[in-house]
């Protein structure tokens, strides 16, 4: 009995600390669920009270100490801020300035905890933060916190800040892949200014290490800096890793300098697939007619990739098409395959029907071989 009697009470217990964590987990939802809806009253009127500062630069509607601490007042700032431009722009800017948000935001970066509070500090510097908060933003690149980090590098980028590129690209050998890429996002709206130090980084660092070399080429690349097309030449020439010869290639492409023809069309021949695959690629970007003959020999590569890419890449050069449809007879079935394959892509195939139901010959050739592919 005494047993029965434990298990009862246990059982009880139990039960009392299920009802009460239930209770309490309801409590905490509608408390935050009230406190989410406070903010979105306050930051509604704070978009208000802001709209009006920045039509009219004598209005007189308060904006108080401790308005200007608010979360939702940040969360109205940024909100307004995306959608100005010219004098109304220069308006917040100074209302900014003169309540002093950006130092309470510097202030909030700097305090050891809560990491959701710096966090939200950090993200408000990268949308509102001005050339006063710059330095702070540099000095939190190595921040402890990753996400600061990438606000950090964010906010500096959106205000062309050049003094931190040297910054923000010496942390590419630092930070992990997922960080590393977030600062590329952040170099390339720095535009052309950022090419030379990625260029430098890559040269000094490619044989040492590849990620970091690597990323910084095709940073390169999505800035489309014509000037950078030589250096990367120069840096193919030293013979790098596979990761660095491709990111080379992949950028080269990008850029799509005629220039780059030459230096890519004899990688075609390299003995790594992947390094051919990517320069066939990268020569379609380039669209220069003159490889149509070496992007027409790829179709025989002994990679299905290789092939594959030839083809795609023939089908947006000059004249590619024509060579297309010449290896639809090649002795090769895998060329006249690839051939087909991107014939079919490039809408090829739907209008040789419809020039055949129109009473057209030429294209038996690319229908024969699809029907027999079927």
């Amino acid at each position: 009995m005494l047993d029965i009697r434990i298990a009862e009470i246990g059982t009880f217990v139990i039960y009392l600390t299920d009802v009460a964590l239930l209770l309490l987990l309801v409590g905490l939802k509608t408390i935050h669920r009230s406190r989410m809806r406070d903010h979105d009253r306050r930051r509604q009127e704070y978009l208000g009270v802001l709209s009006r500062h920045v039509s009219y630069q004598d209005c007189t509607d308060p904006i108080t100490p401790r308005m200007a601490g608010d979360s939702a007042f940040l969360d109205a700032l940024i909100d307004v801020r995306e959608v100005l431009s010219g004098y109304e722009l220069a308006n917040l800017e100074a209302i900014v300035a003169e309540h002093g948000v950006s130092a309470g935001l510097v202030r909030r970066l700097a305090s050891p905890f809560p990491l959701g509070r710096r966090l939200r500090a950090a993200v408000a510097l990268a949308e509102i933060g001005d050339k006063t908060t710059a330095p702070a933003m540099i000095h939190h690149l190595s921040d402890r916190e990753p996400d600061v980090r990438v606000e950090c590098a964010r906010g500096l980028a959106r205000l062309k800040w050049t003094a931190a590129i040297d910054d923000i690209v010496a942390r590419f050998a630092i930070e992990e892949a997922p960080v590393r890429a977030r600062f590329a996002d952040s170099l390339v709206g720095f535009g052309s200014k950022a090419t030379w130090p990625l260029l430098a980084y890559a040269r000094v660092n490619h044989r040492a290490e590849d990620a970091g070399p690597a990323l910084a080429l095709r940073t390169i690349g999505r800035i489309r800096d014509l000037a950078a097309a030589d250096s990367i030449h120069q840096i193919l020439e030293e013979g790098p890793s596979l990761e660095v010869t491709i990111a080379s290639v992949e950028a080269l492409g990008v850029i799509a300098s005629p220039y780059s023809v030459e230096k890519v069309e004899p990688l075609l021949h390299d003995d790594r697939w992947q390094v051919r695959a990517k320069s066939a690629s990268a020569l379609g970007q380039i669209s220069e007619p003159s490889s149509v003959p070496w992007l027409s020999a790829a179709l025989r590569d002994v990679n299905f990739w290789v092939r594959r890419n030839a083809a795609s890449a023939l089908a947006q050069v000059p004249t590619g098409i024509e060579a297309l449809y010449d290896a639809l007879e090649d002795a090769d079935p895998y060329a006249a395959d690839a051939a087909a394959e991107a014939l079919a892509d490039a809408g090829e195939l739907v209008a040789a029907r419809r020039r055949v139901s129109a009473g057209s010959s030429g294209d038996e050739p690319l229908l024969a071989h699809m029907e027999s592919e079927a």
